[in-house]
């Protein structure tokens, strides 16, 4: 006799990407959002990308080289992480995602083998 399971087992929220609405949110917070006429140099990343990135190790904890191929290349992730934490440009889009910066408090390492004191 098959019953029903009361309890279906616990699934983390899957990884999802930025949706449009989410994306136009915190365009207004980005630096590298706003004109400033045109450049010169190397091609502009591709910041919905680079955020894309970031928010996926966020909310992983995974180390920055386990990074999915789908997303921007680890080391750039990384560097527009460091920028954007040191100014609050992170915290402030964590605000207008989730309502808490919380997910800024857990440490983030691009080692795999993360020590503890």
């Amino acid at each position: 006799m098959d019953t029903p399971a009361s309890n279906p087992p616990a699934r983390s929220p899957s990884i999802r990407d930025l949706t449009d609405e989410q994306w136009h949110r915190i365009v207004p917070l980005l630096p590298e959002m706003k004109d400033h006429g045109p450049r010169r140099g190397r091609p502009s990343n591709d910041i919905r990308c680079v955020v894309n990135s970031v928010l996926w190790i966020l909310h992983t904890g995974n180390p920055w080289h386990a990074m999915p191929d789908r997303y921007a290349p680890y080391q750039t992730a990384h560097r527009y992480y460091l920028r954007w934490k040191n100014s609050g440009v992170l915290a402030s889009i964590a605000f207008a995602l989730f309502g808490t910066d919380a997910m800024l408090a857990r440490p983030v390492s691009r080692r795999s083998d993360v020590r503890t004191a």
